[in-house]
């Protein structure tokens, strides 16, 4: 009889942690123009700080605990925090957010282009730089021993292969700058643009790091830095 008693609490105590998960379908919408597409939906989870980029069509599916809280935000808007704690007992729950714009009253202003993690991420996958790519030839040292020796100690061909890398270092630190940039105003960090230039040298990421990682994962890792970096600089 024991047995069964004890087997029934644990049964109910298992049906209760599982009806404590919930999925949530949303949709995010600005509260102005409620059919304007929005840009960069990010939905992250404050409890467990995992976090989502949104749909095309601003909409977006999770799952959570019934006691979670999302951040819901997208790119130049007020983000908004969402408790579903007190909504129905259902496992499945679908919610409208609306966001409102941020607006600033400033005598002064830096513009600055805004673009879509689309564009970005095309830009890291043309990063890389080649030797070969800056060589007069693919030549073979024993066929041609003079052209070799000239292009592996000729101070000119040095020169040019040291500036397609310096080119390409510049391009891979203005990618990151526009990712910084990005993610500052969806408030997945909180950094200064003078600070970018001395976090990308903390950061120390290479082409080949940031291309074998997804969006998402970058943004985790650049997150994660971000709280290491800023807890060291206080």
């Amino acid at each position: 009889m024991k047995k069964a008693i004890v087997f029934f609490f644990i049964l109910n105590l298992t049906n209760s942690c599982i009806a404590q998960r919930v999925f949530v379908f949303g949709k995010v919408y600005d509260t102005e123009f409620p059919a304007i597409p929005l840009q960069q939906v990010m939905v992250v989870n404050q409890q467990s700080q995992i976090g989502i980029f949104g749909n095309s069509d601003n909409t977006f599916q999770v799952q959570i605990d019934k006691n979670d809280t999302l951040i819901i935000s997208a790119l130049g808007y007020a983000r908004k925090k969402v408790c579903l704690k007190d909504s129905s007992t259902l496992g499945e729950i679908h919610i409208r957010i609306g966001l409102y714009r941020l607006s600033y009253d400033l005598s002064e202003i830096t513009v600055r282009r805004q673009r879509e993690l689309r564009q970005i991420s095309e830009d890291i996958k043309k990063l890389g730089y080649n030797k070969r790519d800056h060589k007069l030839t693919n030549v073979d040292a024993w066929e041609s021993p003079i052209t070799a020796l000239y292009q592996t100690f000729s101070k000119r061909e040095q020169n040019k292969r040291a500036l397609a890398q310096m080119i390409n270092n510049d391009n891979r630190r203005a990618v990151l700058k526009d990712l910084l940039y990005l993610y500052n105003l969806t408030e997945l960090i909180r950094m200064q643009e003078s600070e970018y230039n001395d976090f990308i040298d903390y950061l120390n990421l290479n082409d080949q790091q940031m291309q074998a990682m997804s969006d998402y994962a970058l943004a985790v890792f650049i997150r994660d830095r971000y709280l290491i970096y800023m807890n060291h600089k206080r």
